[in-house]
């Protein structure tokens, strides 16, 4: 999503250079049609104000100041061709084509402007006074009269950029009446911008930002909306893959993610009746080989009160197979029962419990016992007892000569974790992802004698799912460690 915002932007940014760059085609003369030439006129009528109310000999501490002011270089170049501070040293070709090239006249006039009467034919002479006009029939001619009334305004004549580079160039019309027409006001800035007299950059920022705005604010929920929707799919796929089959109602959506959703909550339902078909055809094989195994025990009973003596021994092989085969029906039963029906949960104080199965597992073990005994979790304690018993005898089985086995416990946050660790020999690191797997069994050091049916620790996992728990394992620098997770009890 950040990808595709990242492109919606530049697509805008190269479309915003493109129109750019296609007003400026023509020229930059253009932008004097805009705001632009406003501002070059503004400044240019301010300058021309304070020339006109000084002498000409304060002209050039007036235009070195304006200068300071808008950190760009001013120079006057009156109809003569006087520079009037000679602050151009050098003046680019096309810049001083330009301004030979303009034609003459003055600028237009301000609106209200009332051009003063015609002379009379008889008031032209060679006298001192030169021309003399009529004044208006209703009033006098005097010097206040004659300031008060509109003068011409100034005008942006062009803008440019330098030869080679040499800034940009924009000359201006002034209205001097000690000068005559066509004094040009020129002015010369490193840059396109000119501390904002030429071209103002703010409106094109707050522009960008305007529509980075709503770009963001466009593509923001649509972003959030697929990734929250995403993360539910994940957190739900994580929870198929721990074992937990429950379905999410999901958002009703009609695009690709809403099949998707669909899909893995179908996924879900599917993998479930898998599951449950799985243990319900070994709950049924297991209670279906009971009644068979049974008469078949009861047969070597009383066949063996009639076999001669010399013949008893093979006999007890058979027991002992048939002992075997009971045990295995045992466990497959309590492992399908295990993860079926509904838990009975409830606070269960976990010292009391790990002792219990410590004394039925462990009784002649050194046993260090690290819980408080105000240590609650909530489960269902038959199954946790069994767990418990399954990962303790496990431990006595594959302890090493000194037969400790240590149990620690604590609390974190709304979760009790629980370790069970030995000092046997662990089990490889390639078979730790399989260890709780139904029927499987290492190859090396937990084999068909010493590591059972390799359902005991297929029951603990189902046992702690059930009451909404995890169990992991780890090999130890010296020694094994089954982790148990629970959910808090009240104590």
């Amino acid at each position: 999503m950040l990808g595709w915002l990242a492109l919606h932007l530049v697509v805008l940014a190269v479309c915003f250079v493109l129109f750019v760059a296609f007003q400026l085609r023509l020229g930059l003369d253009s932008l004097l049609s805009g705001s632009t030439g406003e501002r070059l006129g503004n400044f240019g009528e301010g300058i021309a104000r304070e020339l006109r109310a000084s002498s000409r000999a304060e002209w050039p501490e007036i235009l070195r100041r304006y200068s300071e002011e808008r950190g760009a270089t001013l120079d006057l170049r009156l109809p003569s061709e006087e520079w009037v501070t000679g602050a151009f040293d050098h003046v680019p070709e096309n810049v001083t084509k330009r301004l030979t090239s303009l034609p003459g006249g003055r600028p237009p006039l301000r609106s209200g402007y009332r051009p003063p009467p015609p002379p009379l034919d008889d008031d032209f002479g060679d006298g001192p006074g030169g021309p003399r006009f009529l004044p208006p029939p209703d009033q006098e001619v005097d010097a206040a009269a004659q300031a008060s009334r509109p003068q011409p305004f100034a005008k942006p004549l062009f803008l440019t950029r330098g030869d080679g580079g040499d800034g940009y160039w924009a000359a201006i019309d002034l209205f001097l009446p000690s000068q005559g027409p066509r004094s040009l006001l020129v002015l010369r800035a490193d840059d396109l911008a000119g501390n904002g007299l030429l071209f103002d950059l703010r409106p094109w920022w707050l522009g960008g930002l305007a529509v980075l705005g709503l770009s963001i604010a466009f593509w923001t929920p649509f972003a959030l909306s697929m990734s929250r929707y995403a993360r539910r799919l994940t957190r739900q796929a994580e929870r198929i893959a721990e074992g937990d089959f429950s379905q999410e109602p999901h958002i009703v959506r009609k695009d690709e993610l809403g099949r998707l959703g669909h899909t893995v909550n179908a996924m879900s339902a599917r993998l479930e009746q898998l599951v449950t078909g799985q243990r319900r055809f070994l709950a049924d094989i297991a209670h279906e080989l009971c009644a068979p195994l049974a008469r078949l025990r009861t047969g070597l009973g009383v066949m063996e009160r009639a076999i001669p003596e010399s013949q008893r021994e093979r006999l007890s092989a058979v027991e002992e197979e048939a002992g075997e085969l009971a045990q295995l029906i045992e466990e497959v039963l309590t492992f399908s029962r295990a993860g079926a029906g509904r838990p009975q949960l409830q606070s269960v104080a976990l010292e009391a419990l790990v002792r219990v199965a410590v004394s039925r597992e462990a009784e002649n073990l050194d046993v260090v016992m690290g819980l408080d005994p105000d240590l609650v979790v909530l489960a269902d304690p038959r199954l946790l007892s069994r767990a418990f018993a399954n990962v303790i005898r496990n431990a006595r089985i594959h302890a090493s000569s000194g037969g400790r086995i240590e149990i620690q416990g604590a609390h974190l946050g709304k979760r009790v974790f629980v370790q069970v660790r030995d000092y046997g020999p662990g089990v490889p690191e390639a078979d730790l992802p399989r260890l709780f797997e139904p029927f499987y069994r290492p190859d090396r050091s937990r084999t068909r004698e010493t590591g059972g049916s390799g359902l005991g620790l297929a029951i603990v996992r189902s046992s702690l799912e059930t009451c909404g728990g995890k169990v992991s394992a780890a090999n130890l620098p010296h020694g094994f460690e089954v982790r148990f997770e629970l959910p808090m009890g009240e104590s």
